[in-house]
């Protein structure tokens, strides 16, 4: 059509589905998870944005989809997981929290994921209470590192927001859960995420990412390249 077009970040595009129906507040970290991203990017203006965090293995939604396999549950393996969990008791297995304690910004989940596998073997034969229990002790493991990383970096770095975007923000618990415990650790920021439809990638976030874009960012649809590899 011959009619200017924006190249978007992906991780652009998850950050700002936290600005389609509210005005977060700078300076705002920003914690992406999903299947294909886990990291926190630190937002001090639409034009200051750094990625300060990432995962050094697997993504928080990888892993949820990988334990899932192992309990024969169905992909997409986070909302299946969610689901059992709610049968299951937390507080029944006690996984690593790998990272969680590290003075650093980065995550790993392939420790936990390996846990899961162990203990899984180890059992033998899963009954479906045994499998509501890990789908549980594993689903708040992940909770209690993303957020205890999140809320130690906030506090470092003294913002006045806190956005979770991605596909696993879709999760219940871990919404709740976040909301809480930033109200307890750092009241005097506040906590944000998306509507549940707008968690998962969507052209939405995509087109106000690009919005937020200076006009010097309009180019042509011949020049736009792809990058799946591309960080902010």
């Amino acid at each position: 059509t011959g009619k200017p077009i924006i190249g978007v970040n992906h991780w652009l595009g998850h950050i700002y589905s936290n600005f389609i129906e509210q005005a977060p507040e700078f300076p705002i970290l920003n914690l992406i998870v999903s299947g294909g991203h886990t990291g926190l990017v630190l937002m001090k203006n639409h034009k200051d944005i750094t990625q300060i965090g990432q995962t050094l293995d697997d993504s928080a939604g990888e892993a949820f989809d990988k334990v899932a396999s192992m309990l024969g549950l169905p992909y997409p393996g986070g909302p299946a997981v969610s689901k059992l969990a709610k049968k299951g008791d937390s507080k029944t297995f006690s996984f690593p929290r790998s990272m969680l304690n590290q003075d650093n910004f980065d995550f790993s989940f392939s420790g936990l994921k390996t846990a899961v596998l162990y203990k899984i073997k180890d059992i033998k034969k899963l009954t479906p209470k045994t499998k509501a229990d890990i789908a549980a002790s594993f689903q708040q493991t992940v909770i209690d590192i993303l957020i205890g990383k999140t809320l130690k970096v906030a506090q470092k770095f003294k913002v006045k927001s806190v956005c979770l975007s991605g596909g696993v923000s879709a999760n219940f618990q871990l919404r709740k859960q976040f909301k809480l415990k930033t109200k307890k650790v750092i009241p005097q920021s506040s906590i944000l995420y998306p509507l549940t439809l707008l968690c998962t990638d969507n052209a939405a976030m995509i087109g106000v990412a690009a919005a937020f874009q200076p006009k010097k960012a309009w180019t042509k649809y011949s020049k736009i390249q792809t990058n799946p590899n591309l960080r902010i």
